[in-house]
């Protein structure tokens, strides 16, 4: 249950993002959970997973010089704000659960942990015969392969939004070659889950950038990991 709880943070709960293709240099974008199957329906585990990342809502507001992702999951119990700046520095706000947490990460150490994650083996194999148009948007499949071949991630990705915003922690949009609009996890045996992009704006209020940060203590990722909570998704 452990490794589950770690994997929705790691796939549902984090948006981390660096703003580089093509079209679009800013907007907003609103991404939902489209679909969750679990392997065993009747599995009380699956069923609670499945209750908590039911409502799940990430959205992101990218510029060329900073960018910010609002992550809304557990029913309310999870809200995550991670603010970056154009030099893929960022600060992520969290408030669990009636706490109010802090990460300062600069990119150097955000590279390090990547590489003790084991994130830097991954290939990403491109099918460009295989596309599909999402929110006006033309966007191919995209295969993650890892050595251990766990879990498995397909994405649809387009070339026509210009943004660093990672979907997925360690997966830098320069190697995958666009950005995701839409991606399915598949943990064999557990579950799959597919996240999607609903709704594209060309713009936004800037005032969103301004929330009230007051209030965080601030933690690194190693006393976050020591908390139980898997470093947030990092």
């Amino acid at each position: 249950m452990k490794r589950t709880i770690i994997a929705l943070v790691l796939f549902v709960s984090f948006f981390s993002v660096k703003t580089n293709a093509q079209k679009y240099t800013e907007g907003y974008l609103k991404f939902e959970i489209s679909d969750f199957k679990a392997d065993k329906a009747d599995d009380p585990q699956m069923k609670m997973v499945g209750d908590m990342v039911k409502g799940t809502t990430t959205k992101l507001y990218f510029k060329k010089d900073k960018a910010l992702t609002k992550i809304n999951s557990m029913g309310g119990m999870s809200v995550i704000k991670v603010l970056v700046d154009k030099d893929g520095n960022s600060d992520m706000y969290m408030e669990m659960m009636g706490q109010k947490f802090l990460v300062k990460m600069d990119k150097k150490k955000a590279e390090e942990l990547k590489k003790e994650q084991n994130l830097d083996d991954q290939e990403y194999i491109h099918h460009k015969d295989k596309t599909k148009e999402i929110l006006g948007m033309k966007a191919h499949l995209v295969e993650v392969k890892t050595k251990d071949q766990e879990p498995k991630v397909e994405l649809w990705v387009t070339n026509e939004i210009d943004t660093k915003a990672m979907v997925q922690q360690g997966m830098d949009n320069d190697e995958i070659g666009g950005f995701p609009l839409e991606y399915t996890v598949t943990i064999p045996g557990q579950f799959s889950m597919t996240t999607k992009a609903v709704k594209f704006k060309k713009s936004f209020d800037d005032s969103v950038f301004d929330f009230d940060k007051s209030g965080y203590q601030e933690k690194t990722i190693d006393e976050l990991k020591g908390m139980g909570m898997g470093g947030g998704g990092f």
